[in-house]
């Protein structure tokens, strides 16, 4: 019953948006990306060539994320249009694909049309670029364990370690610069020494104290070869007493924080430079609260990709011994792994207190489905599909649908929370999480929208192809 309606729906929009050119011009000048993609797609399917509706189309589905699509239009819209090499390499580089990132940054880079505005964020992507291009290659196979999407302000409750591990605590200070910053205390599982973040010249560097009898040392910063002109914070030592995990938007992060490792050189009385853990635990987005339980031999960080502003997710993930890495042969499968679209599940080795985390399965049996086809053709069911690819285009949209109905129900539950709060400042972070995934919601409906246009048109060329056999 639902997909019939939605169907009914998709044929009204279709026949809503035959629009014209002039019409799509304009709602694209007016930034209203949703309403002008729809109208390009249909003028596309007119004339699939044209250089002007392929960059416009791309422009829409790169400002509404969909980078895989937004890369086959640019590469459709010839040369004509200063930008599009800046909007290609981004869209590489959002997608993983950094190589072709780093390739068309630097055309845009070497161009005389380059925008002097952009050169200062391509730069800092192009940096950024080839350092993931060298990460991508040793991509850890990790299990996860559990996963949970939280607020970011109360994200350190539930990091549930074992009393052996040490202990935490927050305090989130008010930035001039940088508005609400983390600073993050580690004190060590004996009670004796203390790892913390603080603010100086508008910056978080590590810094160290010992316990006394009447309280702690002066604090020290922790060392030259962490602490830098950037932004460093998040410690956790490890139960060695040497090994420490720290996060840092440093010159060699991907991302904004990405984790980092070192370890005490007691030869030097100093710790050696940090090395960048890698993918998948960092990202191009935010990546940091690296921290190992060896008790419960299990891990957890945080992160923020993917997510609506002020929410993040927490990881859970088994510890080996010994490191498994992703093959490079299959570049789709080695990139969902790094950015944690897919991965094993595992769960706690000595302590079976969480249920193993699964994704929402792909659809590969008979599934049940009122689809039309054109006008006099039908399917009830998935396995009335000739198309192979078709059938591919219907489980993704499949996927698609169960992300939207999720972010529909969260959606709603985060209405029924704003209505009934009566504090203001509540009031107001829901305020804007709700925008967030008001967008989110809508680019998720265009998005299944396009699915079933595309479903549709794989599947009669199908049918042409056979019906001329």
């Amino acid at each position: 019953m639902r997909i019939r309606l939605f169907l009914i729906t998709l044929l009204f929009i279709t026949n809503t948006f035959a629009q014209s050119p002039a019409e799509a011009d304009a709602l694209f000048n007016d930034k209203k990306h949703e309403e002008s993609a729809q109208i390009y797609a249909a003028l596309l399917e007119k004339r699939p060539t044209d250089a002007l509706y392929n960059y416009r189309y791309a422009r829409c589905r790169y400002e509404m994320g969909d980078y895989k699509s937004a890369i086959k239009h640019f590469l459709s819209s010839g040369n004509r249009y200063p930008l599009k090499d800046y909007y290609l390499a981004d869209s590489y580089f959002q997608e993983y694909r950094f190589t072709e990132a780093i390739e068309y940054f630097t055309i845009y880079t070497n161009s005389s049309s380059v925008n002097q505005s952009f050169l200062s964020d391509v730069n800092d992507k192009l940096r950024r670029a080839r350092i993931a291009a060298r990460l991508i290659n040793r991509v850890e196979d990790v299990e996860i364990i559990d996963s949970m999407m939280v607020d970011k302000k109360d994200f350190l409750k539930y990091f549930k370690l074992s009393r052996e591990t040490g202990k935490f605590s927050i305090q989130v200070v008010n930035n001039s610069d940088k508005g609400l910053t983390d600073l993050v205390t580690f004190i060590t599982q004996r009670g004796d020494r203390k790892i913390f973040s603080d603010l100086g010249s508008n910056r978080t560097n590590l810094y160290s104290a010992n316990k006394l009898l009447d309280g702690w040392s002066k604090p020290e910063s922790l060392s030259q070869n962490i602490n830098t002109s950037s932004d460093e914070n998040y410690p956790f030592l490890m139960l060695d007493g040497l090994t420490l995990y720290f996060a840092s938007n440093n010159e060699n992060s991907i991302g904004g924080y990405d984790i980092f490792i070192t370890r005490f050189n007691s030869n030097t009385n100093d710790y050696l430079n940090p090395d960048n853990i890698g993918m998948p635990f960092n990202s191009i987005f935010n990546d940091y609260m690296y921290v190992i339980d060896e008790t419960l031999g299990t891990g957890w960080f945080v992160t923020d990709r993917y997510q609506p502003k002020n929410k993040i997710i927490i990881y859970q993930f088994t510890i080996s011994e010994v490191k498994e890495y992703v093959p490079t042969d299959d570049i789709e499968n080695l990139t969902n792994i790094a950015r944690l679209k897919t991965f094993r599940k595992g769960k706690l080795k000595s302590q079976n207190i969480i249920d193993e985390f699964s994704r929402t399965p792909e659809p590969t049996e008979k599934h049940e489905i009122t689809f039309q086809v054109n006008d006099t053709i039908t399917y009830n069911s998935t396995d009335e599909f000739k198309s192979t690819q078709a059938l591919k285009l219907w489980n993704e949209w499949y996927r698609i649908s169960e992300d939207l109905t999720e972010k529909e129900a969260l959606l709603t539950s985060l209405r029924n929370l704003f209505e009934t709060s009566e504090d203001e400042t509540d009031k107001k972070d829901l305020s804007a999480e709700i925008v967030e995934l008001e967008k989110q919601v809508l680019k998720y409906r265009f998005l299944s929208n396009e699915k079933i246009r595309e479903i549709r048109n794989e599947e009669i060329k199908y049918l042409k192809n056979l019906h001329l056999k």
